[in-house]
Formats: structure tokens, C-alpha cells, sequence
């Protein structure tokens, strides 16, 4: 339950984080008039305007991803022949019993990934992985529309095949692994973004399969980018997403569900 607030609301960009460091701010300026009151709100107007930047952003995400990996050939696959993608959130909406759903630009952006790694490596297939994480807002399985987002970017369907159990990085490593067992595939190319991509390769390479990552670009290939002083909420996603991944990292490691090799 306190992980799921964690992921709902305590998030760098969520609005509730924004409120409550502002709401400690406006009492302590109030109650006691005091210059570190001040310098405390100064600070954190400046903190938000800088993991807001595009700067700031890319400092954060240096530590997960100091360079784009991606699978341009068979040879840099290193022989994997199974893309298993991974999720990045969708958005369902459900009027009169009729449901539609939408993916996040995290998840389009690796679909398209997986499209075009599927193609240069000649694949023989691709796992659409992730579930149902919030069965009370979402009314389908992530799974569901990475198929058909795979199949619009041209891998055709009877070569995807959906992992659709699967509510954590986590247990997407182990159901994609026991998915694989009796096909009796043991390396494969995983694509995710790139802030998720250490995490994921590490939970992987835990249930023994062997891994190639192969990161989704952070943005649409022609996007404009903002200067790199001006905040903007592409740049604080990205933030957010890193300081998420640090917390994710600590947390798995802590558990001992890491494999560093």
C-alpha cells in the first residue's frame, strides 16, 4: 500500500510533492519570519527551475544511461534472436461499459524501438510485456496495446507473443523467463527506456537469461528542444523518472534481487 502511494503520488513531478514542500514553506515563513525560511523557499524554487531544464535533466540521467545503446545488427545482438519489450504505461478511459486505451509517450516510443530492432536483427519474435498494474484505473493489460503498436510499426502478429500477467519490472523478468523456458531461448534483446534500462538489465540477468539492452530515444526523432535553461515538463519527466529509478535501484538492491554481473 505505501509502495503503490509512493508510485501514485511522492513523485518528483507529482503535484502533491510540489504542494506539500510549498505548504512547509508558506507555514515556516508565517510562524517564524526567519531568513532560512527564505532561503529555504528560494531553494526550492531554484531546485524545481533546474531538474525542470533540459541540463538538469541530463545530469540526473547520466548515472542510469551516459550513452544511447541501441541494436543496430545481428552482431551487436550477440546472437539473440527474442526482443522482449517492455512497458512504459498506458492511459485507459471506460464510458457506458466501452473501454479505450492510449500509451504513454514512454511506451510508443518503445514500441517503435522494438519495431525497429525486431527488423535489423531479423527477429523471431517479441514479447509485449506488462499487465494490469492498476486494475482499478486501467481496463486492459499494457500488453493489449503494445501488440497492436507493434503490429502498426510492421512486426507482423503472429510473431508477438504477450506476457500479460506482470504488474513490476520484476515480475516481468520472471514471467518473460518462464516464458522462454520451454522455447528453450536463453538470451534476449530487452528494450526500455533509458532511464529503466540498468534495472531492468540487472532483474533480468537474475533469472539467469542472458541480456542485450537497447534503449527507446527519450523524445521523437526532429522534436525541437528548449533551451537548456528553460523548464519545461518533458525535461521534469525525465527527472522524475531518474529520481524514480534511483529509489527503484536502492530499493531492489536492498532486497538482493540485483544481479551486477
Amino acid at each position: 500500500m505505501v509502495i503503490e502511494f509512493i508510485k501514485d503520488y511522492a513523485r518528483l513531478g507529482s503535484p502533491l510533492t510540489l504542494a506539500v514542500a510549498l505548504v512547509i514553506g508558506a507555514i515556516w515563513v508565517w510562524r517564524r519570519r526567519s531568513t532560512a525560511a527564505r532561503v529555504y523557499l528560494a531553494l526550492l524554487a531554484a531546485g524545481y527551475w533546474f531538474v525542470a531544464t533540459p541540463v538538469g535533466a541530463a545530469l540526473f540521467m547520466r548515472p542510469l544511461a551516459p550513452h544511447l545503446v541501441r541494436v543496430e545488427t545481428r552482431e551487436a545482438a550477440r546472437g539473440a534472436d527474442t526482443i522482449v519489450l517492455l512497458g512504459g504505461g498506458i492511459a485507459t478511459v471506460t464510458i457506458s461499459g466501452r473501454s479505450a486505451a492510449v500509451p504513454t509517450a514512454a511506451s510508443l516510443l518503445r514500441s517503435l524501438e522494438a519495431a525497429r530492432v525486431f527488423k535489423a536483427i531479423d527477429a523471431s519474435r517479441v514479447i509485449a510485456s506488462g499487465g494490469n498494474a492498476r486494475p482499478k484505473r486501467q481496463t486492459m493489460a499494457e500488453s493489449t496495446l503494445l501488440r497492436r503498436l507493434l503490429v502498426d510499426a510492421g512486426v507482423p502478429d503472429a510473431r508477438i507473443i504477450d506476457e500479460s500477467s506482470s504488474t513490476t519490472t520484476a515480475e516481468q523478468a520472471a514471467f518473460v523467463r518462464e516464458l522462454l523456458r520451454p522455447l528453450g531461448v536463453n538470451r534476449v534483446v530487452v528494450v526500455t527506456s533509458a532511464a529503466h534500462m540498468p534495472r531492468s538489465l540487472a532483474l533480468f540477468r537474475a533469472t539467469g537469461l542472458e541480456v542485450v539492452g537497447s534503449m527507446a530515444p527519450m523524445r521523437s526523432e526532429g522534436a525541437p528542444l528548449p533551451p537548456w535553461w528553460l523548464p519545461n515538463a518533458e525535461s521534469l519527466s525525465e527527472s522524475d523518472d531518474a529520481f524514480y529509478e534511483f529509489g527503484a535501484l536502492t530499493y531492489y538492491w536492498m532486497r538482493g534481487s540485483l544481479a551486477t554481473r
